[in-house]
């Protein structure tokens, strides 16, 4: 018996090997060596693991651990190392002896297999490739004596439509049951038509694809008569169209939702596509827009001169952007005329070239370039009544050094300062802010100046001379315009300094060392708010050598950093205080400066006036 085994392990045509428990060979029989091309003593003593293949080593790890589980039997398929460097695919049987001290194994050679299997699978793969690019497919209807007896579909209608040749062959409803039902009347008409005999344009509609989804299909007859002329067979042709339908309702989306009037225009100059912006804008439905010539959307003077470019353009198509061409003009249903910007661009179709016109109305747009042209004339003769009242020079009196600035924020401000002669000699100086900015502040501030002067030639008292100031206002004026001042009377023989302020910020009076002497404050209302509105004197100041008043308005203190901090009055009287020895243009300067520093460079957001009086010590 153990002859007639050791005969059958010599002389079997499949592989045989018998592997110890951990995995060594230890014996192989001669269809292994020559199937394989290892020699027994080649892989006698070394692990089996050395011939797998490395990406099925793992899997058959795995296998063989179930035989030390306790299976009986195992059976897996690897790939093995051949001598020459290949691989050949194994089919393995597996069992325990001894108890798992040995291992007996047959393998069969079943590359032929894999190998056959593998083109199936590519053949597989490559007909569901072909068969998903498939977009489209033909039927053919036979009749006899103009009636349907046949149809017959290619296997294009599988991809298309999800059923087979058969499906239609055992189904003669099947064709207008898997069309949608909202297109089912449409496809109704088309087969009449054709089986009357009468001329057919492909039609577009949907069909309900088996796997439950809508598609667009494009349906096209192709009729076919015999020597008489009767209709013996139809053929047609159903294309998927369902891609480009999503394109075209995307574009359409598109195209609605745009904020301009869009129209489309094809090389005859007819329009084939608007949105409702256009309908809006031009005051015509969409139907009526459809298949007309552009030119009716056209003044009539520039109708001609219109196709004569439209043709220059089509001719040579070029993107034209918005702003390159002024003087444009549209027309709408009614009759008027309104001023539009157009853009357009081209693109070659199936049917032919296609132009997108892109269309603004500039109605509003002209409106507002008018009202900035006004605003703007309305600013320049502000500015020149600001320039105007402003004093050319600054004034002269003895023992003082006076002088003033305004830096507006805007083309014309609301500040302003001045210097009035009174009488006995005395200096009224004047630093206002007209609430707002432009013709209307200006014009006030220009009736203020003159009624000021006027005041000041004829009263001496600071009390007198804003509470009429305030009277003549208050009538003037309407009530949200108001106007803070601060009137200060400079005696030079006495070197006293009275004041009123209505509503104006603190102003300041600094001694010869840099500190504080007097505070300018608000005795009332500004002016023309409150027209039984007294306006107190201040207390007086007697001035001293290199004593310095600093007189300002709120467009200074309330200048902000890059963060809001604000400019504040403290810094105004510590830069006032620090440049105390130079002279009062010169400190003017140094404010204007320090605050721009401290804004960060912006642009301010109000005036700013400084007026400074510097008391000169005697002998200067």
């Amino acid at each position: 018996m153990e002859a007639e085994l050791v005969d059958f392990f010599q002389f079997s045509l499949e592989m045989l090997c018998i592997a110890s428990g951990d995995g060594y060979f230890k014996r192989v029989n001669p269809a292994f060596e020559r199937i394989l091309g290892h020699s027994a003593h080649e892989v006698l003593s070394r692990p089996f693991a050395d011939f797998i293949h490395p990406e099925d080593q793992e899997k058959t790890k795995q296998e063989l651990r179930k035989l030390v589980e306790g299976e009986p039997t195992i059976q897996f398929e690897n790939r093995y190392r051949c001598r020459d460097g290949t691989y050949r695919w194994l089919s393995w049987t597996a069992m325990p002896q001894d108890g798992g001290e040995r291992i007996y194994a047959v393998a069969t050679d079943v590359s032929w297999r894999k190998q056959a299997e593998t083109v199936l699978r590519e053949s597989e793969q490559r007909y569901r490739q072909l068969l998903e690019a498939v977009t489209s497919y033909t039927y053919s209807v036979e009749l006899r004596e103009g009636v349907p007896r046949s149809t017959a579909h290619s296997i294009g209608c599988l991809a298309v439509t999800g059923y087979t040749p058969e499906n239609y062959a055992s189904d003669p409803y099947l064709w207008i049951t898997m069309v949608h039902p909202d297109d089912r009347e449409l496809v109704r008409r088309h087969a009449a038509s054709t089986l009357a005999e009468s001329q057919n344009s492909p039609i577009e509609h949907r069909i309900l694809h088996r796997d439950g989804s809508v598609r667009w299909v494009r349906h096209k007859i192709v009729a076919h008569h015999d020597a008489q002329g009767r209709l013996v067979r139809y053929d047609g042709l159903i294309e998927d169209i369902t891609e480009r339908k999503v394109s075209e309702e995307r574009f359409r989306l598109l195209v609605e939702s745009a904020p301009d009037a869009i129209l489309v225009v094809d090389g005859s100059g007819r329009i084939v596509l608007v949105n409702v912006q256009a309908e809006t804008l031009f005051g015509y439905s969409r139907e009526e827009l459809l298949g007309q010539t552009v030119e009716l959307l056209v003044p009539h003077d520039q109708g001609g001169q219109h196709a004569g470019n439209r043709a220059a353009y089509t001719a040579r198509p070029y993107p034209r952007m918005m702003g390159t061409h002024s003087g444009l003009r549209g027309l709408r249903k009614d009759g008027s005329e309104f001023p539009v910007d157009i853009a357009l661009s081209s693109m070659e179709t199936e049917q032919g070239m296609l132009v997108y016109a892109t269309v603004r109305d500039l109605t509003e747009l002209k409106r507002a370039e008018e009202m900035v042209r006004e605003n703007l004339a309305h600013l320049l003769a502000a500015q020149k009544i600001q320039e105007h009242l402003l004093p050319k020079l600054p004034p002269v009196l003895p023992g003082c050094d006076i002088a003033g600035a305004l830096y507006p924020a805007e083309f014309a401000a609301g500040d302003h300062f001045d210097f009035l002669p009174m009488p006995d000699g005395c200096l009224g100086i004047v630093v206002a802010d007209v609430a707002g900015h432009g013709i209307g502040p200006a014009i006030l501030m220009a009736s203020t100046h003159a009624h000021m002067h006027s005041l000041a030639a004829t009263y001496s008292d600071v009390e007198e001379i804003l509470h009429r100031a305030n009277l003549i206002l208050g009538g003037e004026t309407d009530p949200e315009r108001f106007v803070t001042m601060l009137f200060v009377r400079l005696d030079p023989r006495a070197q006293t300094l009275t004041y009123a302020s209505a509503g104006h910020p603190t102003a300041y009076v600094l001694n010869g060392l840099g500190d504080v002497k007097a505070m300018l404050s608000s005795t009332s209302f500004p002016l023309g708010v409150e027209l039984d509105a007294r306006f107190p004197a201040g207390n007086p100041t007697t001035l001293q050598p290199g004593d310095i008043a600093v007189l300002f308005t709120d467009g200074l203190i309330e200048a902000s950093s890059a963060n809001g901090k604000p400019f504040g009055r403290d810094r105004v009287i510590q830069v006032v205080a620090r440049h105390r020895g130079e002279t009062a243009i010169a400190i003017i300067a140094a404010l204007y400066e320090t605050v721009t520093d401290f804004s960060g460079g912006k642009k301010l957001d109000d005036d700013i006036t400084i007026v400074v009086i510097k008391v000169e010590a005697r002998g200067d």
